[in-house]
């Protein structure tokens, strides 16, 4: 006999839809908002400025200062095509779920708002006089017919749609399955709704780059009733003072690219996240659907090799490598175990090459910009944005943060000056378009600079480890001795046959070694090259997830994952890069932050007593407690095989303290005890504010190399 666990949440609510509309309308009109029913838009006006002046309707054009698009699952289809905008269209595609209407029944108690089977994804709720049933299934959602997306012609009523019995079948024998005791009800109607649904199901929340006042709200994926409320109260205070009151930067436009929006590519990935429904993923899950878009060169190598891919903004990059084909792999479209994962063994041999020999990791997918200008208005602008000094010799390489006002991080990266006017930038991938965008958007008219997306330029290998010179060295008739290459330093090198590839010596997780970005046409060679001659150095492929250890250990944040725009350098123990003795974007609110104090500060978190055979892994977001008392939550975990312990990164709150020092003190107080909540199971952690000294095998890395101070 099959077992069930469940969880009762006494304190559960269920909100009616519809009458939460009819409250917020009146509440509304009371205001003094004036609701027009019945008045379908036919156009925007929209000015040479980018600006739109208002909505044309059958009542005339009514305008406005900002336009506000909640249309759901029509939001954006009125936007203009236009081959010069980033976003030719929304990245969301409106799809139509079923749901089943049966009549009531007195095995479900008056006190119970609704059963949800996370398993199987299907749901039952008690609507007092009958019952409403459904589920997700990647099947059972269907593509929205254009006559209930036409909103130039109105329709009689296209709220209601007639349920379809074929699509909701791959629900209805989940449910049977389940809930066989409602199979004897009586169905009463089966009814449909529609809803837009985003390639990574979380909702569009923001201004549109290519407009100026085109403020948008859609694509809420399923999840509308619970996130409208707090998106709807970020969004009018977003409107109300030009910025958003919180960092928004998972739900803003800019965190996709313009694959995004192609419809073949909406209609398979939103298919896979609306059937998701109510499966809690994890950050490490990948989605299965639209998959092999973005590929380097070396693709069909690594996929040879064992690689097991992940996907970074439509970029295929290898997780790990599953050299033992004995071994089970774990596969992508399922979610993350709880415990030790299969791949572990794999992942410690990764990691080790990375620390003891030489390893090669792809880094294609990071985001890359060069930045180029006639003048030293470049280095100027580039001043400006940056929070470290960029006006270092040619050659040099710099770690930076880039600043909003409020001195949270826009980017974090590494700039590298090959020429006096011309920079490479590199950043994660997940900073393709917004970093783009805010690099353009901060030129001056008076200056001459040109930014190139070059992402897709170069293939990004990062070559790493304590024989990673000696390797290169075989390649190259260049130096690359300490001396003649140290840490942080850039150049143009011919490896192998290949001529003037770009060459930085930082791998951006601690290690010795170098990055190189290899124009696409010379990538197999140099690729087939390090393999020939790294075999006496006994060199190996390494991924994604040996990374991820390595910069964790360490103590090295990433941005999108550990920090964002509302987390800044006096946070991160990070204010040792930042030059205060030049202008730049946020340095006041940095300054008065470091007078004031700061509300939390960024930690390291070494768990005790974890077996990690038995007990559940950290995966992010788990709860930090002081003395008992939530104080924070992780942002990232793995396996630090040098510590020999499980490692979360996190922040923890300060408020009170009046500065950095006073901050400092607070937390390391001998009389704290901080825990680590995973899966309902508390551990002990030690507690680090700088990175541990870790034994290298070789570093010549200088003290700024160094992640926090």
């Amino acid at each position: 006999m099959r077992e069930f666990q469940a969880a009762l949440l006494v304190n559960d609510f269920k909100v009616n839809q519809f009458a939460a509309v009819q409250s917020f309308a009146k509440a509304a009109s009371r205001a003094g908002v004036s609701i027009l029913e019945n008045c379908p838009v036919k156009s925007f006006k929209i000015l040479n400025d980018h600006s739109i002046e208002g909505v044309e309707t059958n009542f005339g054009l009514v305008k406005c200062d900002v336009l506000v698009d909640t249309a759901g699952a029509c939001a954006g289809d009125l936007l203009p095509p236009n081959p010069h905008h980033l976003f030719k269209n929304l990245p969301a595609h409106p799809f139509i779920a079923n749901y089943l209407v049966l009549e009531g029944s007195r095995s479900f108690a008056p006190t119970c708002t609704a059963f949800h089977d996370i398993d199987s994804n299907v749901y039952v709720a008690d609507e007092i006089d009958h019952l409403v049933c459904g589920g997700f299934h990647i099947r059972a959602f269907k593509k929205c017919p254009l006559q209930y997306l036409n909103r130039i012609q109105p329709s009689p009523d296209t709220s209601v749609i007639e349920g379809d019995w074929d699509a909701f079948g791959y629900v209805m024998e989940k449910l049977a399955k389940r809930f066989s005791s409602i199979m004897d009800l009586e169905i009463e109607e089966l009814l449909s709704f529609r809803e837009a649904f985003t390639p990574d199901g979380l909702p569009i929340v923001g201004f549109l780059p290519d407009f100026r006042n085109y403020f948008c709200l859609t694509g809420m994926s399923g999840s509308a009733v619970s996130l409208c409320p707090g998106l709807g109260r970020i969004a009018a205070q977003w409107l109300l003072s030009s910025e958003p009151p919180t960092d928004t930067s998972k739900f803003e436009v800019s965190r996709f690219v313009p694959l995004h929006c192609n419809k073949h590519y909406l209609c398979q990935r939103a298919a896979e996240v609306a059937g998701s429904g109510f499966n809690s993923l994890d950050p490490l899950y990948q989605w299965s659907t639209a998959r092999n878009l973005r590929t380097s060169p070396l693709y069909f190598q690594f996929k040879e090799a064992g690689a097991v891919f992940g996907e970074a903004m439509g970029f295929e990059q290898a997780l790990y490598f599953a050299t033992d084909k004995s071994l089970p792999s774990v596969e992508i479209g399922i979610n993350y175990p709880v415990g030790k994962p299969k791949w572990f063994p794999f992942v410690a041999s990764e990691y080790n090459a990375c620390r003891e020999r030489v390893a090669v990791m792809d880094m294609s997918a990071h985001s890359k910009f060069e930045i180029v200008g006639r003048d030293e208005k470049v280095v100027n602008y580039l001043q400006r944005l940056c929070s470290a000094s960029v006006d270092r010799p040619v050659g040099t390489t710099v770690f930076t943060g880039m600043q909003n006002a409020r001195g949270g991080y826009v980017a974090d990266c590494t700039l590298s000056r090959f020429a006096p006017f011309q920079y490479l930038l590199a950043a994660p991938s997940s900073q393709q378009t917004r970093l783009f965008l805010w690099l353009k958007q901060h030129i001056e008219p008076t200056e001459v600079i040109s930014v190139h997306d070059v992402t897709s330029k170069y293939t990004t290998l990062n070559v790493l480890g304590p024989t990673s010179r000696l390797l290169l060295q075989e390649l190259t008739d260049q130096p690359l001795d300490s001396q003649s290459f140290p840490a942080f330093r850039c150049k143009e090198l011919n490896i192998g046959c290949a001529s003037s590839l770009k060459a930085v010596s930082v791998t951006h997780c601690g290690e010795l070694g170098w990055t190189l970005y290899i124009p696409n046409e010379f990538a197999l060679h140099v690729f087939q090259e390090l393999m020939r001659l790294g075999k006496s150095y006994d060199v190996q492929l390494s991924g994604a997830y040996a990374f991820n250890c390595l910069r964790i250990e360490k103590f090295f944040v990433r941005w999108g994952v550990d920090i964002n725009s509302s987390a800044t350098p006096n946070e991160c123990g990070r204010l040792f890069r930042v030059n205060l003795n030049k202008d730049f974007i946020g340095k006041k609110a940095l300054l008065m932050e470091r007078e004031c104090g700061v509300r939390r500060r960024f930690v390291q978190l070494l768990l005790k007593d974890h077996d990690i055979n038995n007990d559940p892994w950290p995966q992010g977001n788990e709860p930090i407690y002081r003395n008992g008392q939530f104080c924070g939550l992780t942002t990232s975990a793995a396996y630090a095989f040098t510590l020999g312990c499980q490692v979360c990164l996190g922040h923890v709150s300060v408020d009170g303290c009046k500065s950095l020092r006073e901050a400092d003190s607070f937390i390391q107080n001998v009389n704290f005890v901080y825990e680590v909540e995973i899966a309902g199971k508390r551990f002990e952690v030690q507690l680090n504010l700088h990175s541990p000294k870790l034994p290298m095998v070789s570093s010549e890395h200088p003290q700024h190399y160094r992640p926090t101070q």
